[in-house]
């Protein structure tokens, strides 16, 4: 299972009322209101645990956790510096 794939599975899981065929890799999870903060806090939790990351409370930005395309390039940026 690919990193992308992994990323939209867990967030499938979390949103159970809504069909899988409606997230997609540019979804807006946050903007659009699929995702609360109940539900970021389980995907930091994950993607933490996935990756072997962790994630700063400055670093909780649309810019990095809105859309798993957001996230997977997030995700990249801090592994090139190595800020894991």
């Amino acid at each position: 299972m690919s990193d992308a794939d992994a990323i939209l599975q867990f967030i499938r899981d979390e949103l159970d009322d809504v069909p899988d065929d409606h997230i997609e890799s540019d979804t807006l999870l946050f903007r659009s209101r699929l995702l609360d903060s109940m539900n970021l806090l389980s995907l930091i939790a994950f993607l933490e645990a996935r990756f072997d990351i962790k994630i700063g409370a400055t670093e909780v930005v649309f810019e990095n956790l809105d859309t798993v395309n957001d996230i997977l390039a997030f995700i990249e940026r801090k592994k090139a510096r190595g800020a894991c």
